[in-house]
């Protein structure tokens, strides 16, 4: 019997720092899910709106877009807009100010927040139960 919780599942993450995006690609992979990947935000509604992933996985500062930015995008797709979303991120809301929560994104930009923010460097067991939250999953 095949006892990954991920089975079946496509997941996509946006990340530019390629150790961590290793990382999220095996932690995911081990775990059953599909992978769809890319270091750039400009690609990332068109490898969405082919493949449909059923999670996404950004990082808050990339090189050509923030993924708030894409976070934004995303909500405002009439085909995207309701694929849960998790920032992986290396910038912490004390320095910001509390200014990157989830609260004062859905704030700022009239749309809902996202479902999961986890800070660099993370621990592999705290993301899983933010992913297998939103699938409502149980270990």
């Amino acid at each position: 019997m095949d006892n990954k919780l991920l089975k079946d599942k496509k997941i996509l993450i946006i990340e530019d720092e390629i150790d961590i995006l290793s990382s999220l690609k095996i932690l995911f992979e081990a775990e059953g899910a599909k992978i769809f990947q890319s270091e750039y935000a400009s690609i990332a509604v068109k490898i969405a709106e082919k493949e449909i992933p059923d999670l996404c996985i950004f990082d808050v500062m990339l090189p050509d877009e923030s993924g708030i930015q894409l976070y934004v995008e995303f909500k405002n797709h009439p085909y995207l807009n309701n694929i849960p979303i998790v920032f992986v991120t290396g910038v912490n809301t004390y320095e910001l100010g509390n200014s990157l929560s989830a609260e004062k994104i859905s704030e700022m930009y009239q749309i809902p927040p996202p479902e999961g923010f986890i800070e660099k460097p993370f621990n592999p067991d705290e993301l899983l139960d933010i992913v297998y939250n939103i699938f409502h999953f149980s270990k």
